[in-house]
């Protein structure tokens, strides 16, 4: 015993000197030897008296294993070892903790009296890390306690070093008792390598080499999982001896990705295996003149496969070095330089991907003797067929040019003209009637080959005048029907303001009998949208109207390719699947909506045709 206040005692000759002083006077002696007492009590407590008791406590942390890999029976034998420990503890205090890839909280439902602990699910159940297991035992050890671990484990440990936990134990003076559980057996099975390529993107699928190592003939399964989710399953049919597997996923997360796989096999076992893999997001240069909000969800499909999308309205001066995919958006390929053309056939050769989206801007030039493939040709699978009339076509174009048309209108309506123009073969006709209140050739009918001339007279066009359209549309008929030498035949009418109708509806009906085609443009908010549809239905053609002029060479484009058999289509078609491919994976083309156009390719020999249109079509 020790005192605090040992100074104190110096008091405890109080009490000897009452009694001294008072024992002879005193008659009632026992009283003051009570009282002597209580005074030696008060002096005692006043010296604060210290006293070390030992008692030996033990803390003990009991880590179970709980991975998947471990047989029922054995899960429900350590809750049972478990449960005798807890019993057991008499005044010591014990923690019972699960693991597996890491330890993990106990669930309400697996200790009520008596344990009952469940397997680890998940990704965290399909690996075992004895070391972390140590490590995180030791640091939840009681406090004020003698530590102890008990790990009950089947110790196939794939994950961490239980030496190198035994090791840090041993330095802390902290004992391990094991008790041994029996684990699956032994494989037969046995991975001997696993290759995965340096690079791969988010979202595109890329493989897995895999070499297993069988006794005999086995059925086989690989599973694949990352992020916390399965990934697929493929079968396998596997040899005596050495097997070379390929598998394939894909994970839609950028970053740094774990990634994990069982090899199963009923006769064979399992065996696991996991490798990390860094993914980066694919950029996309996306070339294309379209208007905004007209490739919305094309922009979104790229977006939603993961592609980082540059968009760029020159086809030529964009370098492609740090893109995994370039996609033309209605891009006149033909016109790209020669050297240009070489880049990008480097670019598909060294594994860069193309994706072309056919439009009006595609067009079929005739060659009068016939060249070698040029670069572009040999990049993509299929060649641009030729138009449907090969005798040539006639276009009349009538447009206004009365004083509304003044300004941007105008200037807008001759570089549509001037477009079409240039996208007629040498061999087709072409005719531009202008009116106001009376009616002219700008351009009288002629062929398509001198476009430089064509184009002058064009630019010469101005605006003058009142609205005057049935002349007109009767004087255009007249001279595009007697063009006999010509396949197709179509009159193409813009105009922004309101006319009398005449006789434009049954100049409408004699051009069906004739095969004459007639269209309709309405620009603005001021024509009379009845007529004009009643005019091109009527005739067979199509009825457009604007309120932004700048979609008009897009439009005039495609009404005058589709009404004249050139390549580009524009109809509502329904495509049909020649066979099934991984590109159609997930799309459920079977309950599509119908496409609302095409442009007519040829596949060349060796090229895999997907999805095929009307029978009579490339």
């Amino acid at each position: 015993m020790i005192f605090a206040r040992a100074w104190a005692l110096a008091f405890l000759i109080l009490p000897v000197v009452l009694l001294v002083w008072q024992w002879s006077r005193s008659p009632r002696r026992l009283n003051l030897i009570l009282k002597a007492l209580v005074l030696v009590a008060v002096v005692l407590a006043l010296a604060e008296p210290e006293m070390t008791v030992s008692e030996n406590k033990t803390g003990a942390v009991v880590l179970v294993d709980t991975s998947a890999g471990l047989p029922a029976e054995e899960v429900r034998r350590a809750s049972d070892l478990a449960t005798q420990i807890d019993k057991a503890r008499g005044r010591n205090q014990v923690r019972v903790i699960p693991f597996a890839r890491t330890t993990r909280a106990v669930a309400t439902d697996e200790h009520r009296g008596s344990w009952s602990i469940r397997k680890t699910a998940g990704e965290a159940g399909r690996a075992t890390d004895l070391e972390a297991a140590v490590r995180d035992g030791i640091a939840a050890m009681p406090s004020g306690t003698i530590p102890r671990l008990v790990l009950i484990s089947d110790g196939n440990e794939n994950q961490g070093s239980l030496v190198r936990a035994a090791s840090m134990a041993r330095d802390l003076n902290i004992p391990i008792d094991a008790i041994g559980l029996r684990g699956p057996p032994k494989p037969l099975l046995r991975i001997e390598s696993i290759a995965l390529p340096s690079l791969a993107f988010a979202g595109e699928k890329f493989p897995i080499d895999l070499v297993v190592s069988s006794p005999g003939k086995a059925n086989a399964s690989v599973e694949l999982n990352a992020e916390g989710r399965k990934l697929g399953t493929q079968s396998l049919a596997l040899e005596p001896g050495s097997n070379y597997v390929r598998v394939h996923t894909a994970i839609n997360t950028a970053g740094s990705v774990e990634l994990s796989g069982v090899l199963r096999s009923s006769e064979a076992g399992e065996v696991a295996f996991e490798r990390a893999l860094t993914l980066r997001k694919p950029r996309v240069l996306y070339f294309s003149n379209d208007p905004e909000g007209t490739e919305k969800h094309l922009l979104d499909t790229l977006t939603a496969a993961q592609f980082v999308i540059d968009r760029s309205q020159d086809p030529v001066k964009p370098s492609i070095r740090d893109y995994q995919m370039v996609v033309f958006n209605n891009q006149d390929l033909d016109a790209l330089p020669t050297a240009r053309k070489e880049e990008f056939e480097r670019f598909v050769r060294d594994g860069g991907g193309m994706l072309v989206l056919g439009g009006e801007r595609n067009v079929y030039r005739e060659e009068k003797e016939k060249k070698p493939e040029d670069a572009m040709d040999r990049s993509l699978p299929a060649k641009l067929a030729p138009p449907k009339s090969p005798e040539g076509t006639c276009v009349v174009l009538i447009v206004d040019k009365s004083s509304s048309m003044e300004g941007r209108k105008m200037e807008l309506a001759r570089q549509a003209a001037i477009g079409v123009i240039q996208n007629l073969r040498p061999i087709d006709l072409v005719g531009v009637l202008i009116f106001d209140n009376s009616f002219h050739w700008a351009v009288p009918i002629r062929r398509a080959e001198d476009r430089s001339t064509i184009t002058r007279m064009v630019a010469g066009i101005t605006p003058d005048g009142g609205t005057q359209i049935a002349p007109a549309l009767s004087e255009a008929y007249r001279k595009i029907s007697v063009q006999t030498n010509v396949t197709y035949r179509h009159v193409v009418l813009l105009t922004d303001g309101i006319s009398e109708e005449g006789d434009s509806l049954n100049v409408a009906k004699d051009a069906v009998t004739k095969k004459v085609t007639i269209s309709t443009v309405g620009l603005g908010q001021d024509v009379n949208r009845a007529y004009l549809e009643k005019v091109a239905v009527t005739a067979k053609g199509r009825a457009y109207f604007l309120t932004d002029p700048s979609g008009l060479e897009q439009i005039l484009l495609k009404d005058v390719m589709e009404h004249t058999g050139s390549t580009a289509i524009e109809k509502a078609i329904t495509p049909v699947v020649v066979h099934r491919s991984a590109v159609l994976d997930g799309v459920g083309i079977e309950t599509a909506p119908p496409l609302r156009g095409y442009v007519k390719f040829i596949a060349k020999p060796g090229a895999d045709t997907v999805l095929k249109f009307e029978p009579n079509d490339p």
